[in-house]
């Protein structure tokens, strides 16, 4: 299971590898994030759509979601969907583990 300092971590990596400014991930990162670690599936019924609203209801600079509002964003996804929010978060801490192992493999 991703620990709170592992999903920091794996934040941290989408927006360096994002081009994310001043430690904020564009809403296009987040969506592509999102589809990395399974989570925009046909399986748990979150699209583009619902990541694209949470966005925009919770994200106060439009430019980019900080740590603290993405967490905010899984949650309101979460429970608009009736899904468990930490099984969510734990999917984006592993998917940022695997991005960060293929960053090694080829030397960035």
């Amino acid at each position: 299971m991703a620990s709170e300092k592992n999903l920091q971590a794996a934040f941290e990596i989408f927006c360096k590898a994002e081009g994310g400014k001043d430690g904020k991930l564009s809403v296009d990162g987040m969506k592509k994030w999102f589809r990395q670690a399974g989570i925009i599936t046909k399986d748990t019924g979150i699209t583009d759509t619902d990541v694209d609203k949470a966005f925009s209801v919770v994200v106060e600079n439009k430019e980019g979601v900080t740590f603290t509002e993405l967490k905010e964003c899984v949650i309101s996804i979460a429970k608009d969907k009736n899904l468990d929010h930490k099984e969510l978060l734990n999917k984006l801490g592993e998917a940022g583990q695997v991005q960060s192992a293929e960053e090694n493999k080829l030397g960035k």
